[in-house]
């Protein structure tokens, strides 16, 4: 029942009709999966899931139902406007039938159809006989198989007799284009362009197979289902696809690789400065440098996971533990001072996460030297994200801020980074409020782009 169910989109488009599932409980039917055409008006304009159907409106699949054959109707009904008939046909296991595929086809398609129409309506038949009788399994893994007709698929009718008995225009199209010359009506399917793997295996089989083959320049997708004898081919040309894929690998690959080298650039830079901070003859010299490794180094964390990642956005909650982890370590922590890195963030985009690495190392920095002032404390970090904006809040166990003292007008380097960064570079806003400790808390607005990450 699975396998029809995943199949019905297939049968829908080929057949040009709406069809439903429905299976029985001993006194009513009730639908369990349906479909509409791509490909033409819709009788029934909304999905039937989960309706009991009544059986004096669909007479044929109670017909069906009971007696185990396909029951179709000269009845017309109408519907949306549109005049149409119903045929069901009953889905049998060991013998019992446990369900019925129903079947709508307007007038408009049955009154004057083309030879497409003819070709692709007697193929979406033999599906659906097919699949009433069990299972359509994977030639290859033995799992059930399902597809469905895309746009720019060709069409092939295989024959008993193992030759072409009718291609679509598409499929003309794609054999050409593929190097396949003169017509393919009567070939051997053997004869098409990849067709002696991906077609002759299953045209005698009950039994399906998807293979992708690239033959003359071109990459074919083959999705053959056989009839025992016989088989329906759809075939999609998906050249463009795949060099489009493969220029998005190389340009994501060419990034990565600017991202590791950018990071090996400002780590080379954090050694020159850690070398020049060591030579320094005074001690203020000295943690000038010292910040200014921090600073670097905490863009560098970033472009390290940008190098690894498949996408231009990092996990910045594993960012920030690193950061924090590595500003202590750098301030020569004693084991004192501990910090504690909470909440996640999902997602955030490489630029975002490169500015608030900056923020993060600089407020962790402030929070160790000033806030618990180099004493024992803890420095508490706390991520969150909402809807529409980034929370970064670090909090010190420290005495809190001097009376009087204001953050925003202080010289200190350090903070005036911060607020720049933040209010000119992310657009946020920075909030310091004091009592146990000093708590300063950045909000950044996110994108609507990047709100769904």
């Amino acid at each position: 029942m699975r396998n029809v169910a995943d199949n019905l989109q297939l049968i829908a488009d080929l057949g040009y009709g709406d069809v439903a599932l429905a299976v029985g409980d001993g006194k009513a039917l009730r639908v369990v999966a349906d479909a509409r055409p791509a490909t033409a008006v819709s009788a029934i304009g909304a999905s039937r899931v989960g309706r009991t159907l009544a059986e004096t409106e669909e007479t044929e699949a109670y017909e069906a139902f009971r007696s185990g054959l396909p029951a179709c109707s000269t009845r017309r009904r109408t519907a949306r406007g549109i005049v149409y008939a119903t045929a069901a046909y009953p889905i049998t296991e060991q013998g019992a039938v446990i369900g019925v595929l129903i079947r709508n086809l307007s007038d408009q398609v049955t009154d004057s159809p083309g030879a497409m129409e003819v070709a692709f309506m007697g193929l979406a038949e033999r599906v659906i006989q097919l699949l009433c009788d069990g299972p359509v399994l994977d030639l290859d893994s033995g799992e059930p198989f399902s597809t469905v007709r895309r746009a720019g698929d060709g069409v092939l009718e295989i024959g008993p007799d193992g030759t072409v008995s009718y291609a679509s225009p598409n499929a003309v199209n794609i054999m050409r284009l593929a190097g396949f010359e003169g017509t393919l009506l009567g070939r051997p399917a053997a004869a098409l362009p990849g067709g002696a793997t991906a077609i002759s295996p299953v045209a005698q089989a009950r039994a399906a197979r998807a293979v992708t083959i690239e033959v003359a320049g071109r990459v074919l997708k083959y999705r053959a289902i056989g009839f025992a004898p016989g088989a329906l081919v759809l075939v999609e040309d998906i050249t463009d696809v795949r060099r489009r894929e493969q220029e998005i690998r190389v340009k994501e690959a060419t990034i990565r690789e600017v991202h590791h080298r950018v990071k090996n650039n400002l780590q080379t830079i954090a050694s020159l400065l850690r070398i020049q901070a060591r030579r320094a003859s005074s001690d203020e010299a000295r943690r000038a440098l010292s910040e200014a490794v921090d600073r670097v180094a905490s863009m560098a964390v970033v472009h390290e996971m940008l190098a690894s990642a498949t996408e231009e956005a990092v996990e910045f909650g594993a960012v920030a533990r690193t950061v924090v982890d590595m500003v202590l370590k750098g301030m020569g922590g004693d084991g004192r001072t501990r910090a504690i890195v909470e909440g996640e963030t999902g997602l955030v985009p490489a630029a975002t996460a490169t500015s608030l690495a900056l923020v993060l190392a600089e407020l962790v920095h402030n929070a160790v030297e000033h806030g618990i002032g180099g004493g024992s404390g803890t420095v508490t970090v706390t991520l969150r994200r909402l809807p529409e904006a980034l929370v970064l809040v670090v909090r010190d166990s420290g005495a809190g801020l001097p009376e009087g003292f204001d953050p925003l007008a202080s010289g200190n380097l350090g903070l005036a980074i911060v607020r720049t960064v933040v209010e000119e570079d992310l657009r946020g806003t920075l909030v310091f409020s004091s009592g146990r400790g000093t708590t300063v808390t950045v909000r950044v607005p996110l994108a609507a782009e990047d709100r769904r990450n």
